[in-house]
């Protein structure tokens, strides 16, 4: 059974909010409700919860909320801004409706009450001194049987922005009963499963310890398997029956697939990486994993328990969907099978920004038969729910006006990202570089500039090795295509400190705007100022960040008082007519000065930095400045 329409009116921050939930076919689509702090994502989803609660309650006596009372307390301050009243209406399949009145003064003192007649019938069941209703209609499901026989076929769970999952190291023992859940009950009535979800990991640990023994005690059976014998031997038949045990695949193996599925979205960063799931004796009751790539082992978890908070997180609540499923009446031989309404408060909540883009969205694409309404803040869950699950694979609904928007909406982040992974990308390349040598590394804008001082080098010291490599830094991991630039020769220096294991660095920025924006905006609590205003140093490790230094000819190119001003790059160690005989524009910044910036494409730049290794040693007599201050800063 799915949720169809969900309308609210004057609730909380929401003055109008009318949805009919997405599907394709009769599969639902996610739903995704996002906006500010306070704008209602969370007030739709108390009603929704308010709601599967009420259901429930009319089979089972020991709900989390007491029978006859419901999960979302109403009162006349839930009433936005200065209306009149609020009304709530949410239309589930086969009938099954919850509406709900709330109004700030007794109905009786209302003189028009035509127009709230027309917004709903059920105004007439408010008595004339009342101030609120509750109607729960069960629809087709009137009868228990038919109610329970529905209940025991989906999936119905709620859980909340307050859910967490202790450590291992925390002392459970001691700490209030709060944190501990019910026992399983088997008497009529009465149910173990839950809607509302919190932590869950220790009873999920322990429920798949069960599944496991069903599956080796179930479906397996003892059988003899004839096996010929060597020739000569004198058998009947000649064979020998030997006794063998074969797997009869069922639900425990179903769901042991299922889980294994879970922890490999969330545990396995490539598609070749397999995970295996050993279960511990009776003893110990503990379940490891171990991770291989290549027939070679990369990882092994020696306690699921001690998964990380965002690890944890995901797989309590996915693997409570197949705990809640198998616990049901309903078969099922894969998660598509599964049907329901997954409710999740707050569903980026301790995640990683990796789990949020591609974890999380992978996961609720497995289970496409439930219908997840989802609140996040981070919009690298709406990315990569698109980027799983397509453009019209979902819905996003912005709060308080209910308004559907697009993933482009998110454009600037998906930039953002891309350039994060790049990016690490890229770290991996740095990685890589440092295991290749043993020398300090300087770190440039981009291409031009490594090409151009490993030329100055071996024309001003030829036959020396130069004492240092000149990588161009990038978020290409292929070095002929990094563009480079400021802004990621900084975030480059800042993550450094994870590599650097005590091997000298330098980032070298061009003594330009960006250049002298990105060295300033170096995170102070770790770069803090060198030798003078144009060096930086990391508080901890051998990283050094350093503006092209000045030539005395060129002083009026840089202006620190104003840095739109600044425009030397390392092109202008070049003496003038080289530069305007190599096809730059030297087109003054300034009418009448002779600064000038290098306004050029990076192809002419890249033409320029090969035509180089062809130029007299004599135009290489600036570069003594840059090296001479490379070694003053003790970098080589």
């Amino acid at each position: 059974m799915y949720l169809r329409t969900v309308t609210l009116k004057n609730t909380g921050p929401i003055e109008n909010f009318d949805v009919a939930l997405p599907f394709q076919g009769e599969q639902p689509k996610p739903v995704l409700l996002v906006g500010k702090n306070g704008s209602g994502k969370s007030t739709v989803i108390s009603f929704i919860v308010n709601a599967l609660i009420g259901l429930k309650q009319r089979v089972f006596e020991d709900m989390e909320v007491a029978k006859g009372r419901v999960y979302r307390i109403r009162l006349p301050l839930a009433i936005n801004g200065s209306a009149e009243f609020y009304f709530a209406r949410l239309a589930f399949d086969k009938g099954v409706m919850l509406t709900e009145w709330q109004l700030n003064k007794p109905k009786k003192a209302y003189s028009d009450q035509s127009a709230m007649q027309d917004l709903h019938p059920t105004w007439q069941r408010i008595q004339d001194n009342d101030i609120s209703t509750f109607n729960l209609d069960p629809g087709e499901f009137a009868e228990t049987h038919r109610m329970k026989e529905m209940l025991d076929n989906n999936c119905f769970l709620y859980f909340p922005a307050d859910r967490f999952e202790p450590p291992d190291w925390l002392n459970i023992g001691d700490l209030s009963h709060d944190l501990k859940l019910p026992e399983p009950e088997r008497i009529e009535g009465k149910t173990s499963r839950r809607i509302i979800l919190r932590n869950r990991l220790k009873t999920t640990l322990e429920w798949l310890h069960s599944v496991a023994f069903d599956m080796v005690v179930a479906e397996y059976h003892d059988t003899q398997f004839p096996l010929p014998t060597a020739e000569g031997t004198q058998t009947p038949n000649n064979t020998h029956m030997i006794p063998v045990r074969i797997a009869f695949p069922g639900k425990a193996h179903a769901i042991i697939k299922l889980i294994r599925n879970v922890l490999s979205k969330i545990l396995c960063e490539n598609d070749i990486d397999n995970l295996y799931i050993n279960f511990g004796d009776r003893k110990t009751r503990i379940i490891q994993v171990t991770l291989t790539r290549d027939g070679q082992q990369i990882k092994f978890i020696k306690n699921l328990m001690s998964l990380s908070a965002g690890e944890s997180a995901l797989f309590c609540l996915f693997a409570s969907i197949v705990r809640d499923a198998d616990m049901s009446d309903m078969p099922f031989n894969s998660p598509s099978d599964i049907t329901g309404v997954v409710v999740i408060d707050e569903a980026d909540m301790h995640l990683h920004v990796d789990l949020q883009y591609r974890v999380l969205p992978e996961l609720i694409a497995l289970f496409p038969k439930i219908q997840f309404i989802l609140s996040a803040h981070a919009p690298m869950v709406a990315i990569g729910l698109e980027n799983t699950l397509g453009k019209d694979g979902f819905e996003i609904i912005e709060l308080p006006n209910a308004q559907h928007i697009p993933t482009e909406s998110y454009s600037e982040f998906r930039e953002a990202f891309n350039a994060f992974s790049r990016t690490k990308t890229f770290q991996e390349e740095i990685r890589q570089e440092l295991l290749k040598t043993s020398k300090p590394i300087l770190f440039l804008e981009g291409k031009t500039d490594s090409l151009l001082i490993r030329t100055a080098w071996q024309k001003l010291k030829p036959g020396t090795p130069m004492p240092f490599d000149a990588i161009p830094c990038g978020i290409e991991p292929d070095e002929e295509k990094r563009s480079g630039g400021a802004d990621v020769l900084r975030r480059t220096l800042e993550f450094l400190h994870a590599l650097a294991d005590n091997r000298s660095m330098c980032g070298l920025f061009d003594f330009d705007d960006a250049g002298y924006n990105s060295f300033n905006g170096l995170n102070k609590q770790v770069f803090s100022e060198g030798i003078d205003t144009y060096h930086k140093r990391h508080c901890k490790e051998n990283i050094h960040a350093l503006l092209l230094p000045i030539l005395p000819q060129r002083t009026n190119f840089v202006n620190t008082s104003d840095p739109n001003f600044c425009v030397m790059s390392i092109e202008h160690y070049f003496a003038d007519n080289v530069l305007k005989d190599s096809g730059f524009d030297l087109k003054p910044v300034i009418a009448d000065s002779k600064v000038f910036k290098i306004n050029s494409t990076s192809k002419q730049k890249l033409k320029f930095a090969n035509a180089a290794e062809h130029f007299e040693v004599s135009e290489f007599k600036n570069f003594h400045v840059l090296f001479d201050r490379l070694q003053s800063i003790g970098f080589i």
